[in-house]
Formats: C-alpha cells, structure tokens, sequence
C-alpha cells in the first residue's frame, strides 16, 4: 500500500510518485484529500503549503487554478538538503479527479483531511460520478468527518476512526470485546504499530479483527525487518514510502 505513492523516491502525491507506485507493482495507492477554496479536492496531506512546496498559506486559501501554479518538487531532496532534483521539472498539484481519470483499474484509499462538514459529502458525490464505489476505501482521523461520509455514501468500504480503534483496542486488552464491539460498520483497521506507550498491533489484535472480518493496515513501515515481522503476522496491508522495498520483503517470503 503506497503511502502518497512512491514518496521516499519522488515528491509525495504528485501524478509522478503514483505513476512510480503502479510501475513496482503496488496493490493500492493511499493518498490524502484537501479542499481547495473553490470546493476541488487536491492531493495533499500538510493543511499549509510549506513542507513540500516552499509556499506560505494553506491549501483551503487557494483556488485549483491557484495551485497549479505552484511547484509540487520545489522542496523534495534524497541528500538532506544538498540537491533539489525536481525543482522546476513542472510537477504539479494533483486532483482526484485526475488521479481516478488517470488510473481507472487502480485502488485507492482516500483519506479525509478536512475538517470542513461538506468534504464527506462532496466526495461521496465524486465517487459516484467516476462509479468508484468498488475500488475506494476511506479513512479520516475526524470521527465525525468519517461518519458523514458513511451515511452518504455507505456502500463505500471504510476504515475504523481513531474511537472505533480505541474501544476495539480497551475491549480486547480488557477480555470485554463483545461488550464495546458490536456490529462495526468499518472494515478494515489502519493503525501504528504502537500509539504511545501501548501496543496496538500484536498477534492477538489481528486474530481478534480477522475473526471479525475485519482487515489490519499497518502504517507507515519503511524497514524491512518490521515489514517481515507483520508479514508473518498476517497483517493484510502495509502502508509505507518504500514500496520497492516491501515488494522485495513479499518476494522473498513467498508472497509474490
């Protein structure tokens, strides 16, 4: 599962970076929505523009023509700041409009960003016009943002949000799952390993969803030891910047 695509190697959740994740041969791109001013989403994690473009000002103060006007590679470096390999190579921001139209057989999953109460609803709605309703999956930090988005749309595949993790975690950890878990609407768990001092995902936590049908996605993994380890955990998705890397971990377990 490619976290903003093939992002170690190139600017994340550019059109190049998911061109880069579907040549490795990844199952999924995972990837964050953002508001622009004039209500497009745009793939783009940070709420400001400054991390990955040098910018001042946040993505929900521009309009789309505004931002494609900004250079997406202007702060990526490999060498700690020594080379700037994409700077004015003509990298731009991306839409998801663009990126459902450019990789039409491609998996996503989706996550929310936007604390704005319509951005559930307007993507429910741009599922449904590219009829993507079987290749998505959606996630958001916003416990309320992701139930929105399960009542307008709820055919659509979603993870669990941080509350719904939080009570499976408590209940498994205090032998009263049946308890505070019953009937989850989510599908799939996307989780850290560990969450401050407590341990999210072990033997017992994927045992415990698997016998709920319920996924683990781990994130965001980019060593191949831990990679080995939740494969043999049986976890069913990693996220991380080095798909390259995990295929290879895949390969030699026999996964691939």
């Amino acid at each position: 599962m490619a976290h903003k695509g093939d992002s170690a190697a190139v600017p994340e959740n550019t059109m190049l970076a998911m061109r880069g994740a579907i040549e490795i041969g990844v199952d999924l791109l995972e990837t964050d929505l953002r508001l622009t001013k004039d209500k497009e989403f745009v793939l783009f994690h940070d709420e400001d523009l400054v991390r990955t473009t040098g910018q001042e000002g946040r993505i929900c103060d521009y309009t789309l023509e505004d931002l494609l006007n900004i250079d997406a590679g202007y702060t990526f470096t490999p060498d700690g700041g020594n080379t700037f390999p994409f700077r004015g190579k003509g990298l731009k921001l991306f839409t998801l409009r663009d990126a459902f139209s450019e990789f039409p057989d491609m998996r996503f999953n989706l996550d929310i960003k936007d604390q704005d109460p319509e951005a559930p609803l307007l993507l429910a709605k741009e599922i449904r016009n590219y009829s993507r309703e079987e290749s998505v999956i959606v996630a958001s930090f916003n416990d309320p943002q992701l139930e929105r988005f399960r009542k307008a749309l709820p055919v659509v595949a979603t993870s669990a949000h941080p509350g719904e993790v939080k009570r499976f975690v408590i209940g498994l950890k205090l032998h009263v799952l049946r308890l505070l878990v019953r009937n989850p609407t989510y599908r799939a768990f996307q989780v850290p390993i560990k969450s401050g001092k407590t341990t999210v995902v072990d033997a017992r936590f994927v045992q415990a969803a698997h016998d709920r049908n319920i996924a683990v996605h781990v994130w965001t993994i980019n060593d191949a030891p831990t990679m080995k380890w939740l494969v043999n955990l049986d976890v069913d998705g990693i996220f991380t910047d080095e798909p390259d890397l995990l295929r290879s971990v895949l390969q030699e377990s026999g996964f691939l």
